[in-house]
């Protein structure tokens, strides 16, 4: 019997690739034989360089971190182009999706495969389980993000409890933003940022005892249907 080849998957991290932070707790729900090809959009850059990328005031900022696991800040606007390299590339070696690790909206890339944008995946699954009665809780790694992140859900429920902490600052901050939830009555936690790992979702869990929706293993699940 004739075995049928791995497919290809390319993860395109905003930071530095590989992502060994997160993609070792998505990588179980992309299925068997699944080979996972990694591009990030500063790679072969020096943190000087990096520095160029620094958002100004009317820019959307984006968090990642470098290969050493410094955190970074970029201009989402600056940034586009070496994504759009990536996909380029990542076209070139056939893969059959790809996949941003980011929370944001981005335009449209070209690309001959799909394009998977967590945000999209994310605000769809929080829209469909938590109702206009239920507190939603949403840690964000920047405070710079919390405007737009309230735009996003207000629309779901009125009851919306922000925090800020970055998913690569000190892992003592998610045990103080879980107490911030669990001090606000939160229904449901959501960790709105693929730099969130399952470390960080059970800390989350312990302290809340509330369900938690993290970003970059519910898009993995969705992930897996697509390459089944």
């Amino acid at each position: 019997m004739k075995r049928s080849l791995p497919k290809k998957i390319g993860l395109i991290s905003i930071g530095q690739s590989p992502r060994t932070d997160i993609v070792k707790d998505m990588e179980p729900y992309f299925g068997d034989q699944v080979e996972v090809i990694e591009m990030g959009a500063l790679d072969g850059l020096t943190l000087n360089q990096v520095s160029e990328l620094a958002p100004e005031p009317s820019m959307v900022h984006l968090v990642s971190r470098m290969s050493d696991g410094s955190e970074v800040v970029m201009g989402k606007e600056k940034i586009l182009p070496r994504m759009e390299h990536c996909i380029e590339i990542l076209n070139q070696q056939n893969v059959d999706l790809i996949m941003l690790l980011c929370v944001g909206k981005f335009p449209e890339f070209f690309s001959s495969c799909l394009v998977i944008e967590p945000q999209r995946v994310v605000d769809r699954f929080i829209e469909s389980v938590v109702k206009p009665q239920h507190h939603l809780g949403v840690i964000i790694p920047l405070i710079e993000q919390e405007s737009w992140v309230r735009d996003a859900f207000l629309p779901v429920t009125a009851n919306l409890t922000i925090v800020s902490t970055s998913p690569y600052s000190d892992p003592s901050s998610i045990s103080r933003a879980g107490q911030d939830f669990k001090d606000a009555g939160c229904d449901v936690i959501l960790m709105y940022c693929m730099g969130y790992n399952l470390t960080n979702a059970t800390e989350m869990r312990r302290i809340t005892n509330k369900p938690v929706v993290l970003s970059n293993t519910i898009v993995a699940r969705s992930i897996g249907e697509l390459l089944a």
